[in-house]
């Protein structure tokens, strides 16, 4: 695949430890850094983007010093180390600086420790299809039970199934500057499907609790809102969504590898 094709990857490992890791007595930076099987979420989900024939440049948004404790003067798992920002939608930013407007960025994050390269391949393959500016990834219900029946998630029902949100996107860089806002809304409301709902308009809450909202619908009006195309992306790829959010998701995942 030429230079020209492939994405380049910003990979989001900013943010302090939260309260549940802390109380473990786990001392690292963020979650990004918590081990599984001896190695780190973080090395885990860069060694998976590194592989990936659909990913060129790596650009790894995370505290220096947190980074090269863990790695020393190794850069085989990316390209570049950019200090995070203030907040998510900051830190995504970070990322993005630089690169030409047209740019397609794989966004991911590094608590999905699960994830391979052939399952990066086949997202990033849809999301180019799509030719969309922004590209949400989900994923099945079905898929993701028949392959890990004891992780939990926050699911949402569509007219076209049962889904959650997985741990990467996409977004043309030129895009994310003029939406940044409403990226910061979207991100703080993430965990809710109804919040999310209520993003989009009121009568899209009662809709989305009763399983009436498609696909489509959803697509139209977060393109109306953001100015831009929006598309969702469903994966039947399971280990895009298998997070780490708290100590038990960590206990489940290490159990897994």
């Amino acid at each position: 695949m030429s230079d020209d094709a492939r994405f380049v990857a910003v990979a989001l490992a900013g943010g302090v430890l939260e309260r549940d890791f802390r109380r473990a007595n786990f001392a690292v930076p963020n979650k990004a850094y918590l081990p599984l099987g001896g190695v780190t979420m973080l090395e885990r989900v860069l060694r998976a983007l590194r592989a990936s024939a659909s990913i060129g440049r790596i650009r790894c948004v995370t505290q220096p010093s947190a980074f090269a404790a863990a790695f020393g003067n190794d850069r085989s798992f990316c390209d570049d180390v950019i200090a995070p920002g203030t907040d998510l939608i900051d830190s995504m930013l970070a990322g993005f600086a630089g690169l030409p407007p047209a740019q397609m960025v794989l966004v991911a994050a590094t608590d999905i420790p699960l994830v391979t390269a052939r399952a990066i391949d086949a997202f990033a393959c849809t999301a180019r299809a799509l030719d969309c500016d922004l590209g949400y990834g989900c994923i099945r219900r079905d898929a993701h039970v028949a392959a890990y029946p004891t992780i939990r998630h926050t699911w949402v029902r569509l007219r076209e199934g049962t889904f959650c949100g997985g741990g990467v996107s996409v977004i043309r860089a030129g895009a994310a500057v003029h939406i940044a806002s409403i990226l910061r809304d979207f991100a703080a409301a993430r965990k809710s499907p109804l919040r999310l709902a209520s993003l989009f308009s009121p009568f899209l809450v009662v809709k989305t609790a009763l399983g009436l909202v498609g696909i489509a619908e959803l697509e139209r009006r977060a393109s109306e809102l953001t100015g831009v195309t929006c598309r969702a992306i469903p994966s039947d790829e399971p280990v895009l969504g298998v997070n780490v959010d708290r100590l038990d998701d960590l206990f489940a995942v290490a159990r897994l590898v």
